[in-house]
C-alpha cells in the first residue's frame, strides 16, 4: 500500500478507472465469450497472428541486445547509453508486469473461455498449474500495455496512437477464446501499476527521468531522441508530399502489399466476416441486389462505354458534331481506358495470367486450392482467377466518367460504387480485399495516365484533317 500511496491524483484515476472496468465487465464476461466463440475460424485468423505480438520474447531478446551491444562497445555517447537505459526500462518493467501476473494466474485459477464455452465451467482452482486455469489476468496484455506504457511515459505526444495499438493486440485476447474481457483489464491495471513503479525507481537514480510536481517528466538525452525521431518522420513526410502522382501511388501500393505480405490472414479474415456457419459465403449471384448491379446495370454500363465513343468518333468524322457536348477526345480517353485498363491489364494479364484461386476454391473455404497472397504469380487457376477484381476495375471508370463530363465534384459517388461492387464480390466469396485494392489502384493509374497523355492531343483528334486527306 505504500506504493499506491505515492500515486499522483492522475495516477489514481486511472487506477480506480481500471479497477472499476476488471470488476465491471466481469458482468459481460461470459456473453461475450461466447459471441466470439461462436465466430469462424477464418474471421478469426488475422486475430491469431496479431495475438502473438504481446508474446514477451519479443521484447525481451532486442532490449537484451540492444543493452549488451551498448555495454560491450563501452561507448560515451550520451544518446547510445539513453538507448540502453530505455531498453532496460521496457526490459525490467515486462519482467515485473510478467511476474506479478503469473502469480496471481496461479493462485486465482480461473478457468479460460474454452472452459466455460465446452463445459460452462466458471469455478475457481486455487493455486493451480494447469495453463486451462490461467485465464485471470491476460500475460499478453500485460506485456504489451507494459512496453506501450514505458513508450507513453518516454514519448507521451504519441500517446493515442500506442494506446490503440495495445487495445487492438489485447483485444486479440478474447476474440481468439485465450482470456475474457476482465481479464485484459487485470493485466492493463498490473502493467499501468509496474510502469510507474519502474519509473519511480530509474527517476530516483536519476536515470531517464526526473520528477516535477509529482509528475515524471523525461530528462534532456530522452527530448533529444524524441526531437530527432520527430525530425526523421517529418523529413521523410516532406520527401513523400514531394513526390508526383505515380510515386506516392507506388509508395502506398508498396505499404498496403506490405501489409499484406506480413499478415496474409487479413484477406482471409475480412472474407471470414462473410462466411456463414452453414460452408457458404452469405451473398450469392441469386440476390436480387447483387443480380440488378452485375447481371443488368453492369451490363448496361459497359456498353454505353463501349458504344458511345465509337458513335462519337462516327459523329465526328461525318457529322463534325460531338455528343452531349463532349469532344470526341474525352470519349476516346473514356474507350482507351476501357480497353487498356479494365480489358487489357486487368482482365486478360492479371485474372488470366496470375492464377490466384478465388476465395470459394480455396481450403480455408471449402474449396481444395491453397490461398496465395497478393502479386504471387501462381498456377491454381487458369482463367478469371481472383487477382484482380473486374468488377471493381469497371466502376473505377466512372471516376473518367465524371472526369468527362466535368463532375468531380461528384467524385464521393464513384468511391461509394466502387466501395459497394468491392463488399459484394467480397461478400459472394469471388474476391480478396487485396484483389479489389490492388484492382482499384491499377485502373486508376491507367485513368490518370491517359488523361495526361490525351490532354496533349486536340479536341477533335483531327479526324476530319485525316479524312479530307
Amino acid at each position: 500500500m505504500t506504493f499506491l500511496n505515492q500515486l499522483n491524483s492522475q495516477e489514481k484515476k486511472v487506477t480506480i478507472c481500471l479497477l472499476i472496468g476488471t470488476f465491471f465487465f466481469i458482468l459481460f464476461d461470459y456473453s461475450i465469450a461466447s459471441f466470439f466463440d461462436s465466430l469462424n475460424y477464418q474471421t478469426k485468423s488475422l486475430f491469431g497472428t496479431l495475438t502473438h505480438f504481446g508474446d514477451s520474447l519479443y521484447f525481451f531478446i532486442p532490449t537484451i541486445l540492444i543493452w549488451a551491444i551498448v555495454k560491450i562497445i563501452k561507448t560515451k555517447n550520451q544518446i547510445l547509453n539513453t538507448i540502453s537505459e530505455i531498453s532496460i526500462f521496457i526490459f525490467f518493467n515486462i519482467l515485473l508486469s510478467g511476474i506479478v501476473t503469473q502469480i496471481l494466474k496461479h493462485i486465482i485459477g480461473r478457468p479460460r473461455p474454452v472452459l466455460f464455452n465446452g463445459f460452462e465451467q466458471k469455478s475457481l482452482s486455487i493455486i493451480s498449474f494447469d495453463s486451462k486455469w490461467h485465464s485471470f489476468p491476460s500475460g499478453h496484455t500485460a506485456t504489451i500495455f507494459a512496453f506501450i506504457f514505458c513508450m507513453i511515459i518516454l514519448f507521451p505526444k504519441i500517446k493515442n496512437i500506442l494506446i490503440t495499438i495495445a487495445i487492438i493486440i489485447a483485444s486479440t485476447r478474447v476474440i481468439v477464446g485465450a482470456h475474457f474481457i476482465s481479464d485484459i483489464f487485470g493485466g492493463v491495471l498490473i502493467a499501468y501499476l509496474s510502469s510507474i513503479f519502474v519509473s519511480k525507481k530509474l527517476a530516483s537514480k536519476n536515470i531517464l527521468f526526473t520528477i516535477e510536481n509529482e509528475k515524471l517528466i523525461p530528462n534532456s538525452n530522452v527530448n533529444i531522441i524524441t526531437s530527432y525521431i520527430t525530425n526523421v518522420y517529418k523529413s521523410i513526410f516532406f520527401i513523400y508530399l514531394n513526390f508526383n502522382f505515380y510515386l506516392k501511388t507506388l509508395t502506398i501500393t508498396l505499404m498496403l502489399s506490405i501489409v499484406f505480405f506480413l499478415f496474409p490472414s487479413l484477406d482471409i479474415t475480412v472474407s471470414g466476416l462473410f462466411f456463414g456457419q452453414d460452408g457458404k459465403f452469405i451473398a450469392t449471384e441469386s440476390d436480387w441486389f447483387i443480380y440488378f448491379i452485375r447481371k443488368m446495370l453492369l451490363p448496361i454500363l459497359a456498353l454505353l462505354v463501349f458504344f458511345v465513343p465509337i458513335a462519337a468518333v462516327f459523329k465526328q468524322i461525318y457529322f463534325k458534331e460531338k455528343i452531349l457536348n463532349i469532344p470526341v477526345r474525352e470519349w476516346v480517353y473514356l474507350f482507351s481506358c476501357l480497353i487498356v485498363g479494365t480489358g487489357f491489364v486487368v482482365n486478360s494479364i492479371f485474372k488470366n495470367l496470375w492464377g490466384r484461386a478465388r476465395p470459394n476454391d480455396t481450403i480455408q473455404f471449402g474449396g481444395q486450392d491453397p490461398f496465395t497472397i497478393p502479386w504471387l504469380n501462381v498456377d491454381y487457376c487458369t482463367t478469371n482467377c481472383s487477382f484482380v477484381s473486374g468488377d471493381v476495375s469497371f466502376f473505377t471508370l466512372s471516376l473518367a466518367i465524371l472526369l468527362i463530363f466535368k463532375k468531380t465534384s461528384w467524385n464521393i459517388f464513384a468511391y461509394l460504387s466502387i466501395l459497394l461492387i468491392s463488399l459484394l464480390r467480397i461478400m459472394e466469396g469471388d474476391h480478396f480485399l487485396s484483389d479489389t485494392i490492388m484492382s482499384f489502384v491499377i485502373t486508376y493509374v491507367i485513368i490518370k495516365f491517359f488523361y495526361e497523355v490525351f490532354n496533349r492531343f486536340p479536341e477533335d483528334l483531327n479526324l476530319n484533317k485525316k479524312i479530307n486527306k
